[in-house]
């Protein structure tokens, strides 16, 4: 099952730079932690409840490394996990519209 996990940083409150610098690490530790990233979702190839504790571990790890006198749930915004497996590119035109032509 894909599952995947939104993350959204709260830049509206927080200041753009720490916000930034944040979202590299969170970025960077999810990725190096199994996950695929698809803008600002993760997806990945697990349970769930699997996939969800191996996302709170890794927020955890980067919030151990947050030096600006802030947690790190003081910048999150958002942080979801839920089933990807059906879910529709929008991006992507309808597959009824797709033809296959044989030669």
């Amino acid at each position: 099952m894909r599952y995947g996990i939104m993350i959204n940083l709260d830049y509206d409150t927080n200041p753009y730079d720490e916000c930034r610098d944040i979202w590299q690490d969170i970025r960077n530790s999810m990725v190096d932690s199994g996950f695929r990233i698809e803008g600002r979702l993760f997806t990945i190839e697990m349970a769930p409840e699997d996939a969800c504790e191996l996302a709170r571990g890794v927020i955890n790890l980067v919030d151990g490394r947050i030096t600006t006198g802030n947690d790190l749930y003081h910048y999150l915004k958002e942080f979801y996990g839920y089933d990807h497996t059906n879910t529709t590119n929008l991006l992507l035109p309808p597959s009824e519209t797709f033809e296959l032509m044989e030669d």
